[in-house]
């Protein structure tokens, strides 16, 4: 009866969706009360609250970086996630300044396609990309360095993969490269750690706002 019911629901584009144990407990944490409200409202809220977003704080000092960059030069982002940063940068940086983000749309925190990734993403970034001069990459960042063949970057902005491995491999492109302005977001001590490890072991962070760290 369930498959039946399931089949049914899936001809009129819905489906049985019920939330993980660890999920109810988020909710709980949260303040949601998981009895009253639908999986949609649920899920949205836990996605929309969830940790690594960039702080008002956060977002201030990324502001003053792009406004230090070198204006002839690219900024680039690794990581645009649904563009929330690139946004900020956007609105600091020269209006001719390139800037390039990267992101392959593999994880985002509300669990949707990376179809629905990428197109929700793109109309964010709309109207940037079409009068001040952003690109959005849709590739892999190992790839992206691989091929990269542009200027130095000016400034230098990674919040993807945060593990140790990855974020030293980040940092050290655009060393390599000779970003002047090497940034990025979620410097923690506690838990793994991993962009905190990586930034100590290239020399530690000569500012810090909040998550946000300067090489």
């Amino acid at each position: 009866m369930k498959a039946l019911v399931s089949r049914i629901l899936r001809g009129f584009n819905a489906e049985i969706a019920r939330s993980a144990p660890w999920e109810l407990d988020e909710f709980r944490q949260m303040g949601l009360n998981a009895a009253t409200l639908n999986y949609k409202d649920l899920q949205v809220a836990r996605a929309v609250a969830a940790p690594g977003h960039i702080s008002v704080e956060e977002a201030r000092f990324l502001g003053e970086l792009t406004r230090r960059s070198d204006p002839s030069r690219p900024i680039i982002e690794i990581g645009t996630l649904f563009g929330y940063s690139t946004l900020v940068m956007v609105q600091h940086k020269a209006p001719g300044q390139r800037l390039v983000t990267v992101d392959n749309y593999s994880w985002n925190p509300l669990g949707i396609a990376a179809e629905a990734h990428r197109v929700a993403t793109r109309a964010v970034l709309r109207d940037a990309c079409e009068k001040w001069n952003v690109e959005v990459v849709v590739q892999d960042k190992d790839r992206f360095y691989e091929t990269y063949r542009g200027e130095p970057p000016g400034l230098f902005f990674c919040d993807a993969d945060h593990s140790y491995e990855a974020t030293l491999k980040d940092l050290t492109w655009a060393r390599d490269r000779g970003c002047p302005l090497i940034c990025g977001h979620d410097y923690y001590l506690r838990g793994d750690a991993g962009v905190a490890r990586a930034v100590q072991a290239l020399g530690g962070a000569r500012e810090l706002k909040g998550s946000l760290f300067l090489l």
